[in-house]
């Protein structure tokens, strides 16, 4: 278990999939991220979101890669956080975070779990740089990763990749142009 000032991550297990996959995909939150808002990014379905989010983010088998954690407050699944690694250089860390619904943003607590997460990475697994990469349109998750210290890179997302994954991830999901690049440093 990874503590916050408000928050609690534990590992997400499998039986957390489709949960996580609805609190994406199929809520009030997901306007934010994808779907209608966001013509180049359709809503997957539940088995090409198990293409993305593999076996490892819901086991632990492979931490090195990335992993996957509910976002406890109060004891109540409110969220989820994972981070990946496997797609980029060294000691680098992309986050990825999500609320089950409306009523769970805006409190810090997505803030708040990107922060001991990120300190969780940096201390165990010797993660130097986080990388979140949201849409420019997305302002309320970009403010708050901003709360929890990343700011504006000036690379290309690139230059954070392996060279063998720049075709698949270097634009982001929502484009060069769609997307903001935020880092954080430790």
């Amino acid at each position: 278990m990874i503590k916050g000032s408000k928050i609690e991550l534990v590992p997400a297990t499998l039986d957390d999939r489709q949960n996580i996959y609805d609190w994406c995909f199929h809520s009030e939150t997901t306007k934010f991220h994808a779907g209608s808002d966001y013509p180049d990014v359709p809503i997957p379905t539940f088995e090409e979101f198990y293409e993305d989010y593999v076996d490892y983010f819901f086991t632990g088998s492979a931490p090195q890669d990335g992993r996957g954690f509910l976002i406890l407050h109060s004891q109540e699944p409110i969220g989820f956080i994972s981070y990946s690694s496997y797609h980029l250089k060294p000691q680098k860390a992309e986050l990825d975070i999500w609320m089950s619904c409306e009523a769970n943003c805006g409190k810090g607590c997505g803030t708040d779990a990107i922060v001991a997460l990120g300190e969780y990475l940096n201390q165990a697994l010797d993660i130097q740089e986080l990388i979140m990469r949201p849409s420019i349109k997305n302002t309320n998750a970009i403010k708050s990763y901003k709360k929890a210290g990343l700011v504006e890179s000036n690379m290309p997302a690139d230059a954070y990749m392996l060279d063998e994954y720049i075709a698949l991830h270097g634009d982001g999901e929502y484009g060069t142009d769609g997307t903001v690049l935020l880092i954080k440093q430790f």
